[in-house]
């Protein structure tokens, strides 16, 4: 039976982005380095199996494609899982695909307290669950991102966690090393480059600010309809609380 978990930012303890990757990373015996790269689904995928065997079949899973449309099918998989084990949960699918930090962020903090909540401490031996595969292959997120290769990561037991070096330093000392004059054709693009990330992520920041403050004028006009006739229920607000975007896609 699957424990279904009600959690908002005000309900639970944040974990920090170390603290889900190495959760991740434990638990799978992968490689993630960053927040997005779970938007490509396969990871969910797995740790939803390693709770409830048999109910995702891991050679269908697309664990390194950059096709898009790969990443789509990863979230089918899990929809149609989770669908039949009653999970109770809308998946934003295409704020995920987007590979933006905070989307991927706040999904995966409330997955972690669903992991937990229904986690039963069973051994599971992940790399050979997917016949080796690593996760992920050393490729970028996005086209915007820069490209740097996952350290691999000797563990004995799964969910030991063990302490890992952060190759990007390394590589900043010696870029650092090459030369001390900034080229300023170089500064420029990274300017623009970032001015224009800056102004994505604007826009999907204006989009979400509407989208929660249409959560707030919901349950305003709820409250104000209890005022005359004071048969608002619990469920009502608490629909509304936790209605997320969720994208379904057609059957192909």
């Amino acid at each position: 039976m699957v424990v279904n978990v009600y959690s908002t930012s005000a309900t639970f303890e944040q974990c920090s982005r170390n603290e889900l990757l190495a959760f991740v990373n434990n638990f799978l015996r992968s490689n993630f380095t960053r927040i997005e790269e779970m938007g490509s689904g396969a990871a969910y995928c797995q740790l939803t199996e390693l709770l409830f065997p048999g109910k995702i079949s891991l050679k269908k899973v697309k664990w390194n494609s950059r096709n898009e449309i790969d990443w789509i099918a990863n979230w089918r998989l899990l929809q149609t899982a989770w669908k039949d084990l009653g999970v109770k949960k809308g998946v934003p699918v295409e704020r995920l695909l987007r590979s933006k930090f905070q989307d991927n962020f706040e999904f995966l903090q409330w997955f972690k307290k669903f992991f937990d909540a229904n986690y039963d401490g069973h051994q599971y031996d992940a790399l050979r669950a997917r016949n080796g595969e690593p996760l992920p292959a050393s490729w970028t997120v996005s086209s915007r991102s820069v490209a740097s290769k996952a350290p691999v990561v000797a563990r004995s037991n799964p969910v030991t966690i063990t302490a890992r070096k952060n190759p990007c330093s390394a590589s900043r000392n010696i870029a650092a090393g090459k030369s001390s004059v900034p080229n300023t054709v170089t500064l420029q693009r990274e300017y623009e480059f970032t001015i224009q990330q800056l102004k994505e992520d604007l826009i999907e920041l204006t989009k979400q600010r509407d989208f929660y403050y249409d959560k707030v004028r919901k349950v305003e006009v709820l409250c104000q309809e209890a005022e005359n006739s004071p048969t608002v229920s619990r469920e009502e607000i608490l629909e509304i609380l936790y209605e997320t975007e969720v994208v379904t896609f057609p059957d192909f």
